[in-house]
């Protein structure tokens, strides 16, 4: 991804970057599988890294975009699927878009800039 949206932003024909969701949902957030429990017990650098270069396109790259960028969400937009979201410039949510924080389940409490960002945003986003 992160590759893709650093070729777009080079190439002059792009004039803004919409991101959404193939199919019917935006995302469903990070695999939580990969994310947090592959990673468990080992050393805290690798864990550390493997959510840095996670956060790197989700939130660096699209908050400082150079171009606009709009997310239409469609579907389902769960957990890690929030940073993109409120990186992005403008945000669309379709009438039967579903949101929802699914770490809870698994016992662990949103992460990142998830909670935070939500929380700044929301209620500006909303009409």
């Amino acid at each position: 991804m992160r590759q893709v949206l650093e070729q777009l932003e080079l190439d002059p024909d792009a004039k803004v970057l919409v991101l959404t969701g193939a199919g019917e949902s935006w995302s469903a957030g990070t695999d939580l599988k990969e994310y947090f429990r592959e990673i468990d017990g080992k050393p805290e650098i690798v864990q550390q890294r493997v959510r840095r270069d996670a956060s790197i396109w989700k939130w660096k790259l699209l908050r400082m975009y150079s171009k606009p960028t709009i997310a239409m969400v469609n579907g389902w937009c769960f957990g890690g699927a929030f940073t993109p979201l409120v990186a992005c410039d403008l945000a669309i949510a379709d009438e039967q878009a579903v949101f929802g924080l699914s770490e809870i389940n698994w016992g662990i409490p949103p992460g990142n800039l998830v909670s935070k960002a939500v929380a700044d945003t929301m209620g500006h986003r909303s009409s």
